[in-house]
């Protein structure tokens, strides 16, 4: 069964994986929170585009976080403090996207 690497400590197989997918989220809390987890389409490459961006909804008042590298660093910092939610949520970003957010903050 072919393992898919999540977070700088942990792979999981394929099935365990598609069990965290986009869908199964809990993007209520999220947005709660002040972000969200965004499919994006895909890359030229047709690798899948999964991004972790502020959460913006002129209803609800003004956003938590001023741009989206400070949405990543929240997260981050919650997943470092054990938080499933924001850890399953920087499991899901895709590959680009994690490189760039452990580029800024670094790994979880």
């Amino acid at each position: 069964m072919r393992q898919i690497r999540t977070t700088g400590s942990e792979t999981r197989d394929e099935a365990t994986a598609a069990a965290f997918g986009v869908d199964a989220f809990d993007h209520d809390a999220a947005r709660r929170d002040g972000w969200i987890i965004s499919d994006c389409g895909k890359y030229r490459d047709d690798a899948p585009r999964i991004e972790l961006q502020k959460f913006d909804d002129p209803e609800q008042g003004p956003p938590k976080f001023r741009d989206d590298r400070e949405a990543w660093s929240h997260v981050v910092a919650r997943a470092r403090a054990g938080s499933v939610l924001h850890m399953r949520a920087l499991d899901l970003v895709d590959r680009r996207e994690r490189f760039a957010i452990e580029a800024a903050f670094g790994p979880w």
